[in-house]
Order: structure tokens, then sequence, then C-alpha cells
């Protein structure tokens, strides 16, 4: 099938964003169903193809089911391209709600982190970790449900690595990524690895920024003040005995035996501190 060919099967497409080789576009089928449809450059991406299998495997309200994936040949090139069709979300990224100078308030906060820890807890029933967990990998649908995307960095615990394990780094993103994956260091990447992810993420949805991710710093520069820095606890209104901010520095905490063993665990703490919070609106 050509990409031609491809696009022909849909009332309309309209592109979204394109970011590296990859375009993703909003398309309409002949029997008016909306859904996303993704076209990836290379075709030989391993990570990809893996993310494809893990997706399709997975049955989680939260993570977009892909309906249909293969090969195109795109003309303009001669060469094949992999393309996805996928479950469309309407909604806003929770990178664009942020750049939109939003705030989060108490009440938001716990809600986007009793969603998170949801799916990260079904997640772990899967063996399964994400690795990007940033706001550009959440998407705030408009039907209130919270939807984490892109699985192209997620690992099956116990399962074969992409990654050459004498490299020196692993695939991360700087900032959201704890020491021991950005150090590639396999065996100790778990839940606890994501948990760290969540914790940034929930910070920086109420401060604005990311503490560890200065404006012109090198990746280098990043990665360093992630290990050596302590970002100073959240200060919420309605967090009357500043649990809150605690429990975000514990899940954000260097050392991995200082964050919770499982997410059911980090669950089960949020839950027993929600008590002392006061939240409105």
């Amino acid at each position: 099938m050509t990409k031609l060919e491809l696009i022909s099967r849909f009332r309309s497409i309209e592109k979204v964003k394109k970011g590296g080789q990859k375009t993703v576009y909003k398309a309409v089928t002949f029997d008016g169903k909306m859904v996303a449809l993704k076209i990836i450059g290379n075709a030989t991406d391993q990570r990809v193809q893996q993310e494809i299998s893990l997706v399709q495997s997975l049955s989680m309200s939260c993570v977009p089911q892909i309906i249909e994936s293969g090969l195109v040949t795109d003309e303009s090139v001669g060469e094949d391209a992999l393309y996805i069709i996928e479950q469309y979300i309407d909604g806003t990224s929770l990178r664009d709600w942020i750049n939109g100078k939003n705030i989060a308030n108490l009440k938001f906060a716990c809600t986007l982190l009793e969603a998170l820890l949801s799916a990260e807890i079904e997640l772990e029933k899967n063996n399964v970790l994400h690795r990007d967990i940033n706001p550009n990998n959440i998407i705030l649908g408009t039907n209130n449900t919270v939807y984490l995307i892109d699985f192209g960095l997620a690992k099956i615990i116990g399962g074969s690595s992409l990654t050459q394990t004498a490299a020196a780094h692993g695939p991360f993103t700087p900032g959201y990524a704890p020491h021991e994956q950005f150090a590639n260091i396999k065996l100790a990447q778990d839940v606890r690895t994501d948990l760290f992810q969540i914790g940034i993420t929930i910070y920086e949805c109420c401060t604005g920024s990311n503490p560890f991710v200065k404006p012109n710093e090198t990746v280098y520069q990043i990665m360093s003040r992630t290990m050596t820095m302590t970002a100073p606890l959240l200060n919420l209104p309605g967090d009357t005995k500043g649990q809150f901010a605690q429990f975000i520095n514990m899940l954000m905490a260097k050392n991995q035996s200082q964050r919770p063993d499982t997410a059911t665990d980090a669950m089960r703490y949020l839950n027993a501190i929600k008590s002392t919070l006061e939240m409105e609106g």
C-alpha cells in the first residue's frame, strides 16, 4: 500500500504536528469515526515496533488503543514507512496546559497524581515501565480522563533490552529521568523509576517549571542537577500539614530506596494524607 492509498481511506485528514520522522494527523473515516493517524519515516525503528507490540498487549482505558498498524510506501522518497491508526483523544497535552501559564492548585495536583498512580498500578501489573512520563506524554481529555501516551521508551521488566548494556547512557528525557535510568543501570530500573517521573511532573504543574531544568543548560548540567539538587518543598494552599509537599519530594528522592516500593504503596500513602488536605475548586 502506498501513502496516498492509505490517506485515501479517510474522508478528511488534517496534519496536527510533525517531529523528527513522525507526522501525526487527525483523520475521519468514511463512516464518521475520528482517529489519529501516525506515519513514522523509519520503518526499521525497533523502538517503534516494540511500542506497537507493547501498547497492543495492554488493555487500559487511559492508554489510546491501536486500531491498525503496518507498512506503507512513501512515493516521494521511495522508502517504506510505518503507519499507526489509533484511538483519537480529544483533549490538551499537559505541556500545552503548562505553557498556557496555568498553575495547578492542590485539587488539580491531587486529582492528576491519583490518575497517574492508577495508571502506574495497571502498568505494574503488566510488568511494564513507561520510562518517559512527563507533561509532553500526558493528555488531559475533555471527558475528564487523563491519558498516558508515547510508549517509545517503555520496556517489559525482565524482557530484552534494545540498549547496549555497555552504553554510558540509556534513552531518557533530561529533567525527568532519575539517575538509574540515564546512567543505564538496567537492573535498578523498576516502578520507582516511573514514580520519580510522576513526582517531577506534579511538581512542574504546581510551580510552572521543572526544578532540574534551567534555560540554556546542557544535558549534562541537567543530569548533574538531577543527581545533586533537592527541589524546595512545594507550598500549596490547603496542604495544611505539608504532607502533600513531602510526598512529592519522596517520589523525587535521589535514592530509590526512599521512594515508595510500588505504585500501590504510593497510592496508599496519598489516600492516607487526604484527610489533611483542604481542596477547593
